[in-house]
C-alpha cells in the first residue's frame, strides 16, 4: 500500500495536535460551569430549574461526548505525526 503527506496535511496535522488541548480545556472547563449551575445550592428559580431539568443534560452529555471524541482525534493525530516522521526517516 502506498502512503503520500503532502506538506499541507503534516501542516494540518500539526496545526489540529496544537489546538485539540486547547478545545478539551474549553469542553471540560464548560461542563464544570455548567455542572455549578446545575447545582440548586447555586443558583435556584425558574430559569434555574429549566436550565437543571431540560438544557443541561443535552448539553452536558454532548459537551462530554465531545472531549471523549476529542481525546480520541489527539490520540490519532499523535499516531498519524508519529508514523509520518517514521516513514520519512
Amino acid at each position: 500500500m502506498r502512503t503520500v503527506t503532502t506538506p499541507a496535511a503534516m501542516q494540518a496535522a500539526s496545526r489540529m495536535s496544537q489546538t485539540l488541548p486547547e478545545l478539551q480545556r474549553t469542553a471540560t472547563d464548560l461542563i464544570a460551569h455548567g455542572t455549578t449551575l446545575a447545582d440548586p445550592r447555586n443558583w435556584e428559580g425558574p430559569k434555574a430549574q429549566i436550565f437543571r431539568g431540560q438544557i443541561w443534560p443535552e448539553v452536558q452529555r454532548a459537551l462530554t461526548d465531545l472531549h471523549a471524541n476529542l481525546t480520541e482525534l489527539t490520540q490519532g493525530i499523535t499516531e498519524i505525526n508519529r508514523r509520518t516522521v517514521e516513514a520519512g526517516s
